[in-house]
């Protein structure tokens, strides 16, 4: 059963931590941590709006007096199309199917964080919020589907923190993070094109090949706590200027879990095969039981240095630019007990992000917001996956701030991201080849509520 097994030995290449980063930032970042910097695309670091700023820079919560706690609440609606273009299987034969439907499934989000001031010098907080996750489920029939059916990532990050104001231009902080992370793989597999195959008998490819009668499937579910750290200063320039410099340090996570196969019972009434047939499908009912599967997985550092002018009563600006070192996916590696290690080349390299942002105070209530962002992609079409169908996106962002006293307030905020569109021609190790286009692109909406005690 050689071929079948090189077809199974390759399930996990869709990646349990690696999904679909068209929902928000580039690779498999979630976006956006708070409604408040969301309405300025990202950029407003160094204002230090509110608690969230735990996040972004640890350093900001000197400038929160007293006790602050902030909640929010993100809902992501993505829409995902992928257009078939001679996607083929292990044999060569053209996938019977359909485009895969609109991939990319609503999700909402939420995060919280807390400050409280010890003296005028020291503060400390604790954020809760998620750092990377999204969710792609394609049609069970589509073209695409013995490389990927669904994928799903969920991570919490537990970010407790400290920060001391130096002196009137300086405050530093930093934290500590432990991360969980939980993450489902999905893939259908090809036996109808093994089963030929190992027969020797070409004629029977496309009886058997291809045919979602012989399909089976396999599913991975894994999860891991990593531990990392966070670094922040912020540099007052004068009452009206601010710069932040932020690290994110990597995680390294090794999930641990298992692999679900399931085998068609259909081979062995298959008049064609003889009297191989109840051997076959004996063979593949004993070879295909399910095992313990792992995966290696170390989510990357990020470097930030952002600034905020505050131009006059009613106008203020802001930017960010962020480096984050994707280059440390060079492979997705999947373990499985007793079997090869199933890998996909990945290939990525570090990428940048540049947003920009401006505030307006519009009267003594309402606060309006707007901001743009260019996000680069880990991926390039050389090395694009359909389980991370990722490009370079643009951020239009808006969003505003509501006083409900001068304790609290809520802010809502909107993003639409527009991926470029990316061709993909990818073939699995499997052997099966997905070839066509993705157009992807979605909106997040945001709000959260902030009081101070």
């Amino acid at each position: 059963m050689k071929k079948i097994a090189v077809a199974v030995r390759m399930i996990g290449a869709g990646s349990l931590a690696l999904i679909a980063g068209q929902a928000g930032a580039s690779g498999y970042h979630f976006g956006t941590q708070s409604a408040s910097n969301q309405g300025v695309a990202n950029s407003g670091a160094a204002q230090v709006m509110d608690a969230s700023t735990i996040f972004y820079n640890p350093a900001g919560m000197t400038r929160l007096k007293g006790t602050n706690l902030t909640g929010v609440l993100n809902v992501i609606i993505p829409d995902g199309e992928f257009t078939n273009d001679g996607s083929t299987s292990a044999a060569g034969q053209p996938i019977a199917g359909n485009n895969g439907g609109n991939f990319g499934p609503t999700t909402p989000v939420p995060h919280f964080y807390g400050t409280y001031q010890i003296d005028d010098a020291l503060t400390v907080g604790l954020g809760i919020f998620v750092p990377f996750g999204s969710h792609s489920d394609y049609d069970e029939n589509w073209v695409g589907r013995y490389n990927s059916l669904e994928n799903q990532v969920q991570t919490v990050n537990i970010n407790p923190s400290i920060a001391y104001k130096v002196n009137n231009v300086v405050s530093i902080g930093g934290g500590v993070s432990v991360q969980y992370i939980k993450g489902k793989l999905s893939k259908a597999i090809d036996f109808g094109t093994g089963v030929a195959g190992q027969l020797g008998n070409p004629g029977l490819v496309p009886l058997l090949g291809a045919n979602p009668t012989y399909d089976g499937s396999v599913v991975i579910k894994g999860d891991d706590i990593g531990y990392g750290f966070n670094l922040g200063a912020l540099f007052e320039i004068d009452e009206n200027t601010r710069v932040g410099v932020a690290y994110r340090s990597r995680i390294k996570h090794k999930l641990d879990g298992d692999a679900d196969f399931t085998v068609p019972q259909t081979f062995g009434s298959i008049a064609a095969l003889g009297p191989a047939a109840g051997v076959i499908q004996a063979r593949l009912n004993a070879q295909y039981q399910d095992t313990g599967a792992k995966l290696n997985i170390d989510t990357p550092e990020s470097f930030s240095i952002n600034g905020f002018r505050q131009i006059n009563e009613q106008w203020a600006v802001m930017a960010d630019y962020t480096r984050t070192k994707h280059s440390r996916l060079q492979e997705i590696r999947v373990q499985l007990d007793g079997r090869a290690d199933a890998v996909t080349e990945t290939d990525w390299k570090d990428t940048n992000r540049y947003s920009i942002g401006t505030t307006y105070q519009l009267n003594e209530k309402w606060l309006l917001r707007g901001g743009l962002a260019y996000d680069q992609s880990p991926e390039d079409n050389d090395n694009r996956i359909p389980g991370i169908p990722d490009s370079d996106r643009t951020w239009f962002a808006v969003g505003a701030n509501y006083a409900l006293t001068d304790h609290s307030s809520i802010d809502l905020a909107a993003i639409y991201v527009s991926l470029k569109k990316a061709p993909i021609d990818q073939t699995d190790e499997n052997g099966s080849t997905v070839s066509g286009q993705y157009d992807v692109n979605s909106i997040t909406l945001g709000a959260q509520y902030n009081h101070r005690f």
